[in-house]
């Protein structure tokens, strides 16, 4: 069903604010322009005053719900979880304290009556106007982000299938892999692990997991520990790559590129959980993941 699709949930920033303004400005478009509900009576300078206040009624719902919600409810704004109905819905809830303020506004400028049918009526309008053309855009949205990251992931896979022309090495009979040696913030606890049994860690608020294969089966370990920290600790290994502000990624052990709207996911071998990646940080997983990159880091190893 394509309410139920995955959509990206754009983090408030101060792209946020340009995004708000151009909502405003098209209000104020299309009052100036069209002129409706009687406001063409105004003479000229009375008219672009009046658009300008419905615009910054806009502009201050809009920017107060983008920044305010998902401060209130962390636990519902969680782009694993957001869907097209999402937020086809939180689209909806903007146009609710737009509608309250235009007729708080009416009744400031025109003198009309703070009634329950007024009230109605500017709820009414408002979802009219606002509801196809906002639904229309999530809908567009949706699409072109699937195909976007659909074609990409494939390039990815493409990536991944390429031989590496690195010769191969004479491996010592009895070679030794690579550990990596995780400490607590208290220095208290170490957890010693090859690099190669490690497929992810997941950041866990103060905490981190490291998510790892011992005896063909996923296990994992949890340690106090900021993953910027983990982070550090994995800097001489080229094959981890953060991938995500929650996640640091084994890239020797990804064997599937998918992607959605909400951008690329990684398939590990042997973990089922797909690891998302930051839209952000695309353009460099295709440079971790091209066969140069991974030829290099082969050689780092030999």
């Amino acid at each position: 069903m394509v309410f139920n699709r995955p959509f990206p949930l754009d983090t408030p920033s101060r792209k946020s604010f340009r995004y708000t303004f151009y909502a405003a400005l098209v209000v104020y478009l299309i009052l100036v322009l069209l002129q409706p509900f009687g406001i063409d009576e105004l003479n000229t300078p009375t008219l672009l005053l009046h658009a300008a206040l419905y615009a910054l009624v806009t502009f201050i719902c809009t920017t107060v719900n983008t920044f305010l919600l998902p401060w209130l409810l962390p636990a519902i704004y969680r782009e694993e979880k957001w869907t097209v109905g999402k937020e086809l819905l939180h689209m909806c809830w903007h146009l609710i304290p737009i509608a309250i303020g235009n007729w708080l506004l009416t009744h400031w400028l025109y003198r009309s009556p703070l009634s329950a049918q007024n009230l109605f009526s500017f709820l009414w309008i408002t979802f009219v106007v606002g509801i196809f053309p906002l639904a229309l855009n999530v809908l567009l949205k949706q699409q072109r982000l699937l195909k976007k990251y659909q074609a990409g992931a494939s390039r990815l896979e493409e990536q991944l299938k390429q031989p590496e022309n690195l010769p191969q090495a004479t491996t010592p009979l009895f070679s030794v892999p690579e550990t990596i040696v995780f400490t607590s913030e208290n220095g208290k606890e170490q957890f010693v692990i090859p690099a190669n049994d490690i497929r992810y860690i997941s950041s866990a608020d103060n905490y981190v997991r490291i998510h790892y294969i011992k005896d063909d089966r996923p296990v994992s370990q949890l340690l106090r520990k900021t993953l910027r920290k983990a982070e550090d600790t994995l800097s001489p290994f080229p094959e981890f790559f953060r991938c995500h502000r929650a996640y640091i990624v084994n890239l020797d052990m990804v064997e599937h590129v998918s992607g959605n709207a909400q951008g690329y996911k990684l398939q590990l071998t042997g973990v089922q959980e797909l690891i998302p990646v930051s839209r952000n940080l695309n353009k460099e997983l295709a440079e971790r993941l091209s066969p140069a990159r991974i030829n290099r880091s082969a050689g780092q190893k030999l």
